[in-house]
């Protein structure tokens, strides 16, 4: 508990000194956008890459089940049909890469502060510890704790209640889609290339 009180320390800290840039619009975030609405976007944006983190811990979680306890939870037999029909799973996980590392880009730029010389310093803080703080480390630790590890704790805790999330079949087509337009195609002659410098076989070989 001493550790989760000095994470929770750490998470309370990084936001209040994140919040008070973005109403001072003192952050990366785009010029003309208030304060305001660059939170609504935040917390979108962290609620969109959290649960592209989670869907993958979940979907490993559940392969191993039975089908037939599957098929008691309709939406989350569906989802896995679409996920594991042929190639889709690595198409899925190429996929879903590109719209975490787009939403990721966008948080990082909307939680990066940027003070400059000429401004006061965001509470009071010493020129220093703002220099530190214009790194966007804050936005690091924000992230990692409030857009990624929650929700793929909570996902590979109760997988079943995750993936019967109704915007998972929507965005397992979205992750599906953008792996369709070819930007990250060269994945798939690289990962034959590895596959054939180390040698790698079918799991079915080995059992």
């Amino acid at each position: 508990w001493i550790r989760v009180f000095f994470s929770l320390l750490v998470l309370g800290y990084a936001l209040v000194i994140t919040l008070t840039a973005l109403f001072e619009s003192k952050t990366k975030m785009w010029d003309g956008v208030p304060g305001a609405v660059s939170i609504i976007i935040l917390i979108i944006l962290c609620c969109f890459v959290g649960m592209m983190e989670g869907m993958q811990i979940a979907f490993f979680t559940v392969v191993n089940l039975p089908e037939e306890e599957l098929v008691k939870h309709k939406t989350v037999y569906q989802n896995c049909q679409t996920v594991f029909s042929g190639p889709n799973l690595q198409s899925f996980l190429i996929g879903r890469q590109i719209c975490a590392a787009s939403g990721m880009f966008v948080v990082a730029r909307i939680m990066t502060l940027n003070y400059s010389e000429q401004d006061d310093n965001v509470l009071g803080v010493s020129d220093a510890l703002q220099t530190f703080f214009n790194t966007g480390l804050l936005g690091a630790v924000i992230t990692t704790i409030l857009a990624s590890l929650v929700w793929r704790v909570i996902a590979s805790s109760f997988p079943i209640a995750f993936l019967s999330n109704p915007f998972i079949g929507p965005m397992i087509k979205l992750c599906l889609f953008f792996e369709s337009t070819g930007v990250c195609s060269s994945v798939w002659l690289l990962a034959l290339t590895q596959k054939k410098i180390a040698g790698y076989q079918a799991d079915e070989l080995y059992i």
